[in-house]
């Protein structure tokens, strides 16, 4: 058995890589909606020096614009589609109510071009989130962005920053010195020393996962795919962050110049972002502690019966995805808990994504499970299972690709009645 010094390689990365009806309730509409363009970018010149046609952005931007909410709140976002394709938004990570979710055919009817189409939910649950297109074509093409829902209660922090990791569309499949973090080479991010700083790492490229290091400083993991942990240190200093994934991170800023985020390797990775320090320094605060607070809990289901849960089965192989399957996987009534397990009998690790809902992974040794809830996980060669609580009504998405071949995968649905 793995201890959470161990968490983020159990995962699955190391094969990968080497709340009720009530609060979904939508209050009527008190402030306009903001505007979320999809639109071809051709402005964005590549490793080749040439202009990328096929490169799409929210808004013109690749990540696109930063969402911000409050717990608690509404959040309208409306999608206008100025591409020559259909397209949608999910929500990744984010519990919105069904007709919200962002998959055409089983939650809405896609959003034709020149459409536009209204998401509005609250948001219930703080942590770090991001928004894409539906279809993986689209997202390795830019479209997605980073949706933050921030605490209500004040958290311990002097700067707030969040780091989108993702690839130029043209050297996806490349090596390593592809990475862009907030779609730049080697960015320079500002800092102070003394400052503690939160950095929000959400992993965009769905065809690969990245093992992180941070030199400079000590990082403190507190949260995994937008829901807090006791903060621990990663074993070796080492953070995984699957496809799909998002870890947050507390730090202390030294009187460093060589900080650095590193994309770790078997030797020491070298830097995909660079921390510079833009003033004097702030005086450190007398009574902080060097290990940060944990974060404030949301509102999840604080026992899983597996006892009584209803068992499904998962098969995935190599198969080509193509249309949903008529009927679901299972179906199951309102609040019943579920464990599934899923079984990868194809040649590459896949990466599942549960819509709508948080789980626990399994262990294997015993009937207990990983002291984190998850959305996304990288499943290998080894049979994984997960169990939740199946308290979001509606039909989701179990979405499952694999990795570096995006377009192929499973489809499958399951029915919360």
């Amino acid at each position: 058995m793995l201890s959470r010094r161990h968490v983020l390689l159990p995962l699955g990365f190391a094969a990968a890589c080497c709340a009720s009806s009530a609060a979904h309730a939508q209050p009527a509409a008190t402030a306009p909606a903001r505007v979320i363009r999809a639109q071809p970018r051709t402005s964005f010149t590549g490793a080749s020096g040439e202009a990328s046609p096929s490169l799409l952005g929210y808004e013109g931007t690749v990540p696109g614009p930063v969402l911000r909410a409050r717990r608690g709140e509404e959040l309208r976002v409306r999608l206008v589609n100025l591409l020559s394709e259909p397209t949608s938004i999910h929500w990744h990570g984010v519990r919105v109510p069904n007709a919200m979710d962002g998959v055409p055919g089983l939650t809405q009817a896609p959003v034709g071009p020149g459409a536009s189409f209204e998401y509005v939910f609250r948001a219930t649950e703080a942590g770090t989130f991001w928004y894409h297109a539906s279809l993986p074509a689209h997202v390795g093409r830019g479209l997605y962005g980073a949706l933050v829902i921030e605490e209500g209660e004040t958290i311990d922090v002097d700067r707030d920053l969040v780091l989108v990791l993702g690839a130029p569309v043209e050297t996806q499949s490349q090596a390593q010195e592809s990475v862009l973090v907030n779609g730049l080479r080697l960015p320079d991010i500002p800092v102070r020393a003394g400052e503690r700083v939160r950095l929000r790492l959400i992993n965009a490229g769905i065809q690969r996962g990245f093992s992180l290091k941070l030199a400079g400083f000590v990082p403190w993991v507190a949260a995994i795919d937008g829901q807090g942990v006791d903060p621990f240190l990663p074993h070796e200093g080492r953070i995984g962050v699957m496809p799909g994934g998002r870890i947050d991170v507390f730090a202390d800023m030294r009187r460093d110049t060589g900080a650095a985020l590193l994309l770790a390797g078997m030797r020491d990775g070298y830097p995909i972002a660079r921390f510079v320090q833009d003033g004097a320094g702030v005086q450190l605060k007398s009574k902080r502690q060097p290990q940060p607070a944990p974060l404030p809990s949301n509102p999840l289901p604080a026992r899983i019966d597996l006892k009584n849960a209803v068992k499904a089965e998962l098969n995935l192989g190599d198969a080509v995805q193509g249309d949903l399957p008529r009927a679901p996987l299972f179906a199951v009534n309102r609040g019943r808990s579920v464990s599934l397990g899923i079984h990868n009998t194809g040649a590459r690790p896949h990466v599942l994504h549960l819509h709508g809902h948080h789980f626990r992974l399994l262990d294997r040794l015993d009937d207990g499970w990983k002291p984190y809830w998850l959305d996304t996980l990288v499943v290998g060669e080894a049979v994984e299972r997960i169990a939740f609580v199946a308290d979001n009504p509606g039909r989701w998405l179990i979405e499952c690709r694999m990795l570096e071949r995006p377009e192929a995968g499973e489809a499958a649905w399951f029915a919360v009645t």
